[in-house]
């Protein structure tokens, strides 16, 4: 393995055997090999790739196409059926609710078993114990089975177990979408400044949003097999338009169903303008287009980010823009604000257009509010100019190889 690479795998598959009934497992005993009484299921096949040290690599893909069956293998909880694994650092791993814990055991035992796993002695667990009480925020909890708890007492303490370790390498499996939003922004800032420190994450997510925001880079799986790896941008774009096809296929709407935190950011009205301020919801092509968007921060929060992006009546997506994009900075005190996005001799073609809205924390990982499809306006014309969604600039001439036959 390079010596800049923290994670190497070489050629991982990982094979199950699926039983219809539970006696057949007994069967499979006593025939042994002479007989199958199994499917055979292969949820990884020849994965190899290596992860260097300080970068963080998003994985995507649907449900059932091996993202955390690789985050297991990787963090250790499951053996592959073939292949080699080599790791040079220490691991944490917040994957599945509860992964790791002993659900009979309190939550203070399972610190000490968790370190204890890690290679951590008593005392360094001991010395430890006071950042993780007070990072999990459980209160008595701590001294209760595990078995007791919800699932968001489940996360706090396996994320407060996970960072307070000192890990060389951190891998999440989608968990922080459990939970309030205030320990969901904890768990960012402590992801941000592992980053700072040059340490390495693994991080699974369905939202490409947030993998845009935060990953360095990306794998995209597929029936077990990377499909494809490389740039962010590129990959997630790929895959986006990939799902979007297959949600068309099967009739399925595109909804962008997002948990989304109110309490802290609430949008409360869209307004169309014209370049004078006035509202109206058709315009003409080439006339200037002011989004105004009246919101309610009602918590302080630094690296807000605010978003704008606009669709037709088929959903295509027309253009995301946001304001971290630009580097244009927002308020981050409590109070009633308009943010106005200007979008300059707007050459859309006529038709009707919608609207989404949204805010962010500075990663794109924990969304404030979103809106789709929260409004629309329509574009007309006097004159027939083109077919399409957008006009774009051009203009004609005469190649110089055109010859003008006499007759």
């Amino acid at each position: 393995m390079c010596y800049d690479n923290v994670i190497s795998l070489r050629n991982i598959s990982k094979l199950y055997k699926i039983y219809d009934k539970p006696q057949d497992r007994l069967k499979q005993m006593l025939y042994r090999n002479k007989r199958s009484f199994f499917k055979e299921f292969k949820a990884l096949n020849n994965i190899t790739f290596d992860i260097s040290k300080g970068s963080t690599l998003g994985i995507i893909g649907k449900n059932g196409s091996g993202k955390s069956t690789l985050l297991q293998i990787i963090a250790g909880t499951v053996k592959p059926t073939q292949g080699e694994l080599n790791v040079n650092g220490r691991i944490a791993a917040l994957l599945e609710l509860g992964s790791g814990f002993n659900p009979e055991f309190t939550g203070r035992e399972n610190v000490f078993l968790n370190g204890s796993i890690m290679g951590l002695t008593e005392d360094e667990i001991k010395k430890r114990m006071p950042l993780i009480e007070k990072f999990a925020e459980i209160g008595a909890f701590i001294d209760q089975p595990v078995k007791t708890y919800s699932s968001g007492m489940f996360v706090r303490l396996a994320f407060a177990c996970a960072v307070n370790v000192d890990p060389d390498i951190l891998i999440v499996d989608e968990a922080l979408a459990v939970g309030d939003m205030q320990f969901q922004l904890k768990c960012i800032d402590k992801m941000k400044e592992f980053k700072k420190q040059g340490k390495t994450i693994v991080f699974v997510s369905h939202d490409t949003y947030s993998i845009k925001n935060f990953c360095d880079e990306v794998i995209w799986m597929k029936d077990g097999e990377i499909f494809r790896r490389g740039n962010v941008l590129d990959v997630t774009n790929e895959y986006e338009n990939f799902m979007n096809k297959k949600e068309d296929e099967i009739g399925t709407e595109n909804s962008k169903e997002m948990t989304i935190n109110r309490e802290v950011l609430e949008i409360n009205s869209v307004v169309f303008k014209n370049n004078e301020g006035i509202a109206k919801k058709s315009f003409e092509i080439n006339e200037n287009l002011q989004v105004e968007i009246q919101y309610t921060l009602k918590k302080e929060i630094d690296g807000i980010v605010g978003g704008v992006a606009i669709t037709d009546q088929r959903d295509t997506y027309i253009c995301g823009i946001n304001t971290k994009l630009d580097n244009f900075n927002l308020p981050n005190s409590p109070g009633e604000y308009k943010l106005v996005c200007n979008y300059n001799s707007i050459k859309l073609l006529p038709g009707t257009y919608y609207i989404d809205v949204g805010f962010f924390e500075s990663s794109g990982l924990v969304r404030l509010d979103y809106r789709a499809k929260f409004d629309f306006f329509n574009i007309y014309s006097i004159d027939y100019l083109a077919e399409g969604i957008y006009l774009l600039e051009h203009d004609w001439s005469m190649g110089a190889e055109s010859v003008e036959i006499q007759s």
